[in-house]
């Protein structure tokens, strides 16, 4: 009797298991492709919004579908990125793709709109939005430049060199820049550079003649370091601004106290629980991450509540169409007709070598 009694219990048990992993096997698993820069020179960058991003999921409680990100390294390297691209569709069969900076943005946007993929960009370049299936989350170059032209204003400049580095959204930043401050009757003299200029030696002498009464740089390393350290070198005693440039300068400590014009990074919270996870203090673009992981999941989730199947890539590109009123880690968030989600600018101080949002 004790012996067919256990042999009943183990026959329900194994039942019970059975019917479990039924359950769990009969739940829709959505996977999202991730491009993002794990391993160069933005490496930390690149592995907090990875971070972000597996907050996001872990905060998103869904009883109807299982959310899988695939994450690839394309070591901001715009061949990788493609090669990143091709396999989430190709061989891991992602239903969404996120990318990680302008470059990448510019590569998987062609790919997604071919491959009928909904794509969010984690970026400003307007370019990337284009194709129904293709949309962007970053602070664009209009906030961006209004607001440091404030700060120009209020310094009573009259002139403003201009250095930019050649990079499809850092020369947008600065055409913006400059328009709006030519619009205001301020005169400005535009100096390109390439990435991976190492001596600025001739240009910044030309600029030191003209007397300009502010100068503004856009680049990024390693062009930005070598600028910064001619431009402090060579005792240019007049105002240097920027977007976002200083959160880049290898050497915190030839940039602090200086304030610039950026992005936010996004709430307290999250920013306190990305520094206890890893100790960084590196907050560049968590918030949008974080975002747009949250809005993709809601996405699919939402409609799959709706309808009670798996939502196509067109459904979701009009449900992230529609998008207005949501609060995102970023402040309030609406979606405009182009699919590009408008947010904020802010200014920032360098503060013990950390970038530090402060009242103007």
């Amino acid at each position: 009797m004790k012996k067919l009694l256990l042999g009943l219990c183990v026959l329900l048990a194994l039942t019970a298991c059975d019917n479990k992993k039924e359950q769990t096997l009969s739940k829709p698993v959505i996977k999202i492709g991730v491009i993002d820069a794990l391993s160069g020179k933005y490496a930390e960058n690149g592995q907090n919004v990875r971070q972000a991003i597996e907050f996001a999921k872990q905060d998103f409680a869904s009883s109807d579908i299982d959310f899988e990100f695939v994450f690839e390294d394309y070591g901001y390297e715009t061949k990788r990125a493609a090669v990143a691209t091709n396999k989430l569709i190709n061989v891991d069969k992602v239903d969404a793709l996120i990318s990680w900076s302008s470059m990448a943005g510019n590569v998987v946007s062609p790919l997604a709109d071919k491959a009928k993929l909904v794509h969010f960009a984690i970026c400003n370049d307007a370019n990337v939005a284009k194709g129904k299936y293709n949309f962007t989350h970053f602070t664009p170059s209009g906030p961006l430049a209004e607001k440091l032209v404030k700060q120009i204003e209020n310094q009573q400049a009259k002139s403003v060199a201009l250095f930019a580095v050649y990079q499809p959204a850092l020369q947008k930043h600065t055409d913006a820049v400059e328009q709006l401050l030519q619009s205001k009757g301020i005169a400005t003299e535009r100096f390109n550079f390439n990435m991976d200029s190492l001596d600025f030696d001739l240009m910044l002498e030309k600029a030191k003649q003209h007397n300009f009464d502010v100068w503004y740089i856009c680049a990024l390393p390693p062009s930005l370091d070598i600028f910064l350290k001619t431009f402090f070198q060579k005792n240019i005693n007049v105002p240097l601004v920027a977007i976002d440039s200083l959160l880049f300068a290898q050497d915190k400590a030839i940039v602090e106290g200086m304030s610039f014009v950026t992005t936010p990074d996004g709430n307290k919270e999250l920013l306190d629980r990305l520094t206890a996870a890893n100790g960084s203090t590196n907050y560049f673009s968590v918030g949008y991450a974080y975002d747009v992981a949250s809005l993709l999941m809601k996405a699919y989730s939402d409609l799959y509540k709706t309808t009670g199947k798996i939502p196509s890539s067109d459904e979701v590109a009009d449900y992230l169409l529609a998008l207005k009123g949501y609060h995102g880690a970023v402040g309030e968030l609406v979606m405009d007709k182009d699919g590009i989600i408008m947010s904020q600018a802010v200014v920032k101080k360098m503060i013990n070598g950390i970038p530090t949002e402060v009242e103007e």
